[in-house]
């Protein structure tokens, strides 16, 4: 551990807009947020894999990348979710094949944590 680590340890960063977040709305649309979008660095148009865990609700974002096995990245190519100008991915698939229910209040999922490598952010349900 380096002298930087040893002197913060025990602090809690503090994040500049707000923690990184994804939300679900009653549409199926999975919003990401400012502080999510720079961490994962995503701009429209962009495309990104999903994955969804039940226990405990996590969903994670998949950049691609030629780090995966080559049955993950065939796997991943077919789940391929663009984000829109509005910093949207459209999810209805995904909520209707895990029977994902919304109602009028969006479920929220803040992130938990990711991959040394930048390609895996995982978002655990709030």
């Amino acid at each position: 551990m380096s002298n930087i680590d040893e002197m913060l340890d025990g602090f809690d960063i503090v994040h500049a807009v707000d923690m990184p977040a994804l939300t679900l709305d009653k549409f199926y649309r999975l919003y990401i947020n400012r502080s999510a979008r720079r961490l994962i660095d995503v701009k429209p148009y962009d495309v990104i894999s999903l994955a969804y865990r039940r226990n405990p609700e996590e969903i994670a974002l998949i950049k691609a990348g030629d780090r995966f096995s080559p049955q993950l990245s065939s796997e991943l190519s077919a789940s391929v979710f663009p984000l829109d100008k509005r910093h949207y991915l459209h999810v209805k698939v995904f909520a209707r094949l895990y029977n994902v229910k919304v109602g009028n209040e969006p479920v929220k999922y803040v992130y938990d944590r990711g991959a040394s490598d930048g390609r895996v952010f995982v978002f655990r349900k709030q």
